[in-house]
């Protein structure tokens, strides 16, 4: 017999295929826990889905049980209502919680060797979740849901992590330096901030991600700063940067250029207006363009 997707049972975590055997054992009096016995947690899941197909097959449990299961557990998952505050319209706290957590649900050999594990209920979240490389908000805040629901977290500590989640993100929302530094509609100055963070030789910044246009760079610069947790280097950092950035549009805008004050008489500044308006050009480059004619005719070396 080939089960139809809905009849099928699956388990993304631990978390899940535990109920399951449970809510079985409780709610169908002939199941056996000698059935439903496994090595692994896809091991225990095909038990599970042998068992309920045998029972089902006997009459002794509903066609439909496996739907009432899997709606059983997702009434004990954290509401929905919860995660609203989430709002995958908000870039930089999408951003901002998939780094934080991606980071913090990544078990590190260290950590298992000197079994010293801080945060250990974020480690409950589903580091799965965040295997694949995003390139955008939305798809971010969907890798969060997913850490959360297919975790070994139960609703409490799904509710503890978000509290500490709300709590870390007031902190680093009211640092509006950077967001409020960046110009809008100019992705040259959002890629020249990006490699400005690449080049930081002492004590850099671990880059949130690898952008790959520069709309990402932007935001991957605000993630990276919003995951620093020094507040005096993440404020120097956008000091430095804030003072080189404007140092490069002085330099584009002189362009080698340095200013002279000359004197002149009402009339020659008026023939010299006169001249730059016929050739549609600026005081400054008139008066260049009539010093290199000059010159020229003289037959002066250049």
């Amino acid at each position: 017999m080939i089960k139809s997707n809905a009849e099928f049972l699956d388990a993304a975590s631990e978390r899940e295929c535990a109920f399951y055997v449970d809510y079985l054992l409780k709610n169908i009096r002939s199941a056996s826990i000698k059935n439903l016995r496994g090595n692994s947690p896809t091991e225990r899941v095909n038990k599970l889905n042998e068992e309920l197909d045998n029972l089902i097959k006997k009459n002794r449990a509903p066609q439909n049980f496996s739907t009432q299961m899997r709606s059983a557990f997702k009434s004990t998952q954290l509401p929905s209502s919860y995660f609203r505050w989430l709002d995958k319209k908000d870039e930089r706290l999408c951003n901002w919680a998939w780094c934080y957590l991606k980071g913090k649900t990544k078990k590190t050999e260290t950590d298992l060797e000197k079994d010293v594990i801080k945060d250990s209920e974020l480690l409950l979240l589903a580091e799965k979740a965040f295997n694949i490389e995003r390139e955008n908000a939305a798809d971010r805040q969907s890798d969060v849901l997913t850490a959360f629901y297919d975790g070994e977290a139960d609703a409490q500590q799904q509710q503890d992590i978000l509290d500490h989640l709300k709590s870390k993100w007031q902190d680093i929302r009211a640092n509006e330096g950077i967001t409020h530094w960046f110009e809008e509609n100019n992705p040259s100055q959002w890629a020249w901030a990006w490699s400005y963070l690449q080049n930081i030789t002492q004590r850099p910044l671990e880059p949130a991600w690898i952008p790959s246009n520069d709309s990402e760079k932007k935001a991957a610069v605000i993630a990276t700063i919003d995951l620093s947790d020094n507040v005096d280097r993440k404020a120097l950092v956008i000091d430095k940067m804030k003072k080189a950035w404007s140092q490069k549009k002085f330099r584009e805008k002189s362009s080698g250029k340095k200013p002279y004050s000359i004197s002149m008489t009402l009339n020659t500044k008026q023939k010299l207006n006169a001249l730059a308006e016929e050739k549609g050009m600026k005081i400054n480059d008139m008066v260049e363009y009539l010093v290199k004619n000059e010159y020229k005719k003289r037959n002066f070396n250049e």
